[in-house]
């Protein structure tokens, strides 16, 4: 076991191969963030797509994201009460009501060619999470020489394809997709082979949580020898009850002998200047002990993560994950209670795994219970904008023109007044519109000019009150998605000329994009070799051989593995796919950009390419 940047863990280890695809749960969560900080490793991109879409730094980055994203499925499951915001339509958000409480699991499930990731831990996919809190999180990679057991694995798929059920609708678009990467992950342990016979010196365990089922109930799976004795708790929020009923459920596992040394101790976190305790004091005088979180360096951040030790002098169980010491985060209540997913590992006192267990726990000193204040801090783990109206289920993008949203809804909870808005702020529907329609529970609404939403606005009103909230849109079908703009309006003979290239594609359409800027200055029409008139410095033979490099290359890109029906779509239909091409050499032979009879020969040269 080693300590790495949680950021890291996104990154593929060598030899994993291509992205095949990306599964993730969290409570909060931020698109940018995800795109640019963990998608970017995840897919190996060189560049970040910035704000300056027309540039061609930017032009290069938007190829490479789009090549990537068609060949790789990524689906994020939210809770209901996470902010929709702008992303890229080709990876899904999947907002998910957890019954009784939130989807509060931290889990990412990472899978690339010839190796699979899943990360279970307490940080959400925000900045806040992988850059500014105290964070632990545990990492395990499944190739052909693990020792993960069956179980863990099989464990971690039944929790994901429960929260995959519980987002709305049928199981099509982008829920079926997201339970397609369960399959796969499902797919790619039975592969391997993996066994459930581990080492006496190491045990693991899933352990979730949920109304009624507390992740104490697998500690058992991963003890061994005689009962506990100890108890350390580490968590940024606590209930401000007395007694808590996290306390009292680990001291009743607390069961070794003597009594006399049963001991409870809580590790809290203490302000470094004011000296307050970032706990409620209804928690002053319930555990044995309260110790003040010792920092692992000496910057200043959140406490964030949840960790829980239980020990005997011979063996030691620590649990990581996302539940807080608390009633709804320990599923101690039978109808109330977050949606967690924690992890266990049981191994002797005195081992080397012990040891770096317990340095998570940040274990410092004593803190005068008396002589300090007790603050306890807002809870970020709960809503605070509006939660979505139940009513409004789902919202699906048909993208094939004319461009469409199907948004579905509960008719008999629908609130009297609302309305649906484009993120340009554009109302497209209201509860009076409606009405006049028949009032259907499946709605289809025409976007005219407007972009294609990754959400819509929801506003309602509730007595004198009005909310607003977003509805997360997700694509039907990915390969419908057309290009963007600043690749659909390049110039066929650009396309080909990054083709012909030796280089990386995104890397070959920014050097063309700059050397035949440089060439004939800003502004300028810029034409490339493959499709240029004939004169005396451009040889048709020359020309030849450059297009026969580039449908040799277009060549190599069809052929190459495919993961799904999607990735085949785009690279016919996609901004470098043959289709594009085709379209692109009929608009130069139009704006007699060729010499005549070029174009046709092109297209069949384009066609036999296609045929091999």
């Amino acid at each position: 076991m080693s300590c790495v940047r949680l950021l890291d863990h996104w990154s593929p280890p060598e030899g994993a191969g291509d992205p095949v695809a990306v599964l993730a749960t969290s409570f909060t969560f931020e698109a940018d963030f995800f795109a640019q900080d963990c998608l970017s490793r995840f897919l190996r991109l060189s560049t970040v797509v910035d704000d300056d879409h027309g540039s061609i730094s930017s032009i290069a980055a938007i190829l490479e994201e789009e090549d990537r994203l068609t060949e790789a499925q990524v689906s994020v499951l939210v809770d209901r009460s996470s902010p929709a915001e702008k992303r890229n339509l080709r990876w899904d958000v999947l907002p998910v009501q957890a019954p009784g409480g939130l989807l509060h699991a931290k889990v990412a499930v990472l899978i690339w060619e010839r190796t699979a990731r899943i990360i279970i831990g307490s940080a959400n996919l925000t900045a806040a999470g992988y850059r500014r809190n105290v964070e632990a999180a545990m990492a395990f990679d499944l190739r052909p020489d693990c020792q993960i057991p069956a179980s863990i694995v099989a464990d971690v798929c039944r929790e994901l394809r429960t929260i995959v059920d519980l987002a709305p609708g049928p199981m099509v678009g982008a829920k079926a997709r997201a339970s397609a990467t369960v399959d796969l992950l499902d797919e790619r342990a039975r592969s391997l082979d993996l066994t459930d016979r581990t080492p006496r010196d190491l045990l693991l365990a899933v352990a979730a949580s949920r109304p009624g089922t507390s992740p104490l109930d697998r500690l058992p799976d991963v003890w061994r020898g005689v009962r506990p004795l100890r108890a350390t708790v580490l968590s940024p929020f606590w209930d401000g009850a007395d007694p808590a009923p996290v306390l009292q459920a680990i001291r009743g596992k607390l069961t070794g002998r003597p009594a006399s040394e049963r001991h409870t101790t809580v590790v809290a976190a203490c302000d470094p200047f004011t000296g307050v305790i970032s706990a409620p004091p209804e928690l002053r005088n319930q555990p044995d002990a309260v110790v003040a979180f010792d920092p692992p360096d000496t910057e200043l951040r959140t406490l964030h993560a949840k960790v829980l030790r239980i020990e005997s002098d011979e063996w030691v169980a620590t649990m990581i994950g996302s539940s807080n010491a608390t009633q709804a985060g320990y599923g101690l209540h039978p109808r109330v209670g977050h949606h967690e997913i924690n992890v266990w590992i049981g191994c002797p006192a005195g081992s080397r795994t012990a040891r770096q267990l317990k340095e998570l726990l940040g274990v410092g000193k004593p803190i005068d219970l008396d002589a300090q204040l007790w603050d306890p801090p807002p809870d970020d783990d709960e809503p605070t904008t509006p939660i979505l109206h139940e009513a409004f289920v789902s919202c699906t993008v048909l993208a094939a023109m004319p461009a469409t949203v199907v948004v579905e809804l509960e008719v008999a909870q629908l609130p009297e007044t609302w309305e649906l808005l484009v993120p340009t702020g554009r109302v497209v529907l209201t509860s009076a519109d409606w009405q006049r329609t028949g009032s259907p529970p499946s709605v289809e609404i025409a976007l005219g000019t407007d972009p294609l939403p990754p959400f819509l606005s929801v506003r309602w009103e509730e007595g004198e009150a009005t909310y607003q909230a977003t509805l997360s849109a997700n694509i039907e079908d990915r390969s419908s998605l057309p290009p963007p703009a600043e690749l659909a309006d390049l110039p066929v003979e650009i396309l080909l000329a990054a083709l012909a290239s030796s280089r990386p594609l995104p890397t070959a359409l920014e050097h063309e994009l700059r050397r035949r800027t440089q060439e004939h200055g800003p502004g300028t029409a810029i034409e490339l070799d493959p499709l240029k008139r004939f004169d005396s410095s451009a040889l048709l033979l020359q020309r030849t051989r450059h297009l026969s490099l580039a449908l040799w290359r277009l060549e190599q890109r069809m052929g190459r593995p495919a993961s799904s029906i999607d990735v085949i779509r785009w690279r016919f239909h996609g901004a470098i796919g043959p289709l594009a091409i085709a379209e692109g050499v009929v608009a130069a032979e139009r704006a007699e950009r060729s010499i005549p009879g070029e174009a046709h020969f092109l297209l069949a040269e384009l066609a036999l390419t296609v045929a091999n």
